[in-house]
């Protein structure tokens, strides 16, 4: 079966990466140019920017798809395609009320600019709409935490009870995974804590170099540290002071091996939408130590407390925050037991556990073959809709990547949209549904 998988700019490195590199069996994936089609809210008196005004719908239509695609996967975004189509998300709530480019748009200028009541009741009604097509055979979360709140925002907000049961049939979750590493005989006796974020803002760097040097002092040279990713201001100093091993960002390939020699993840961050990189961890065979509650209510959903990871708790003061972490991770590095048999759970849970490559695949070609048992039709007609009289803006697939590489440079981190439809950086305040 061929799936044309996209749009790119939508794609995720872990989530979609591991798709393209261990395809389910049977399946080929196929990418291609496309245009994002922006239609602008009907109360807009000026010229449209998808950066500047809200816009009450958006879509992606694939530019000349392969005539043998029997099935289009679309990231995030609905597809206006005559070819059965699902969607996965991470979470629905940006597209359905903002879009990607308004959010990114707003907070790269440090701007507290929010769609109007009316302009998010609009837009919801458009994009539940689309998502509720006939031609959109799944919705996909990553969680049954964001499957539930995006139907509950829709019921809480009174949309159509019609419209909200036709996506709760066909919404489901399939957990991403990632081809599990080879276990690995380490030599070394030193117990190694890794910890990793991309962002400093938002993946907790300043709680992990308090960590780390709480740990240098209780534990001496009998603990390797290892800081990967982005580092904060004036705080280089001080890890090199207490011997932490700074590394940048560096290829997948190169990453991986990083954990491959570590024992211990360490991910103090202020919230995760899923969390492929304590996913990647898992399936590496370390310990997880790494944050519940504010911000990671969904993560009892992947792992259990004390079996695959000890939790500390997002709401805690930043301090008693630097203790917990500090206490679990002395925890494991003098309990060799405990260390090893979180180690051993979390390598069975991504080898033939609920988050393996196995249960991924097999979910994941039942969706598509369902889908693709609805056969070629007609395409929805969203370009002439009624949703107000602005034409449509179009943004070619160059466009799109060069508008949203522009703005996260500009903020150094991610953006969430609550459900009140406020844009903010994680700096700013670290929630996400």
């Amino acid at each position: 079966m061929k799936v044309q998988l996209g749009p790119a700019h939508e794609l995720h490195d872990g989530v979609h990466g591991s798709l393209l590199d261990a395809p389910p069996p049977g399946i080929t994936y196929v990418q291609g140019p496309y245009t994002l089609r922006f239609r602008p809210d009907r109360d807009a008196s000026k010229a449209f920017s998808p950066l500047h005004d809200p816009a009450v719908a958006e879509w992606v239509r694939f530019d000349d798809p392969p005539a043998d695609v029997d099935v289009v996967h679309s990231s995030r975004l609905p597809v206006q395609t005559a070819r059965p189509w699902i969607v996965d998300a991470d979470c629905l709530l940006m597209p359905l009320q903002a879009g990607r480019f308004f959010t990114l748009g707003a907070a790269s200028r440090g701007a507290q600019l929010v769609p109007g009541a009316g302009a998010v009741t609009r837009r919801e009604a458009a994009m539940a709409a689309r998502y509720a097509s006939g031609r959109c055979a799944r919705i996909l979360f990553r969680t049954e935490f964001a499957r539930r709140a995006f139907l509950d925002l829709l019921t809480g907000h009174g949309h159509r009870p019609e419209v909200i049961e036709k996506l709760g049939a066909k919404s489901e979750v399939v957990y991403p995974a990632v081809p599990a590493s080879p276990a690995v005989r380490r030599l070394e006796r030193t117990v190694s804590v890794l910890y990793m974020g991309r962002t400093s803002q938002d993946k907790g760097a300043h709680v992990a170099v308090e960590v780390f040097a709480a740990l240098r002092v209780h534990h001496g040279t009998g603990v390797r540290l290892v800081f990967v990713g982005s580092c904060p201001d004036g705080a280089a100093g001080r890890l090199a002071a207490n011997g932490v091993e700074m590394v940048p960002i560096l290829p997948r390939p190169a990453y991986l091996e990083q954990l491959r020699r570590a024992d211990i993840f360490l991910s103090p961050t202020s919230f995760e939408s899923f969390g492929m990189g304590l996913l990647e961890a898992a399936a590496a065979g370390l310990a997880i130590v790494c944050p519940t509650g504010p911000g990671m209510e969904h993560i009892r959903e992947l792992f259990v407390p004390g079996d695959h990871a000890l939790l500390v708790s997002n709401a805690l003061p930043p301090a008693r925050r630097v203790a917990a972490y500090t206490a679990a991770l002395s925890g494991l590095i003098d309990n060799e037991s405990l260390r090893r048999r979180l180690a051993a759970n979390n390598r069975a849970l991504t080898h033939h556990g609920k988050l393996s490559l196995r249960q991924r695949n097999e979910r994941l070609s039942a969706v598509y073959t369902h889908a693709a048992a609805l056969g070629v039709g007609a395409a929805d007609d969203w370009d002439g809709a009624a949703e107000g009289d602005r034409r449509i803006t179009d943004w070619a697939e160059d466009v799109c990547h060069w508008a949203g590489q522009r703005c996260t440079v500009r903020i150094d981190g991610r953006v969430i949209v609550r459900p009140d439809a406020q844009p903010e950086t994680a700096a700013e305040r670290p929630r996400s549904l």
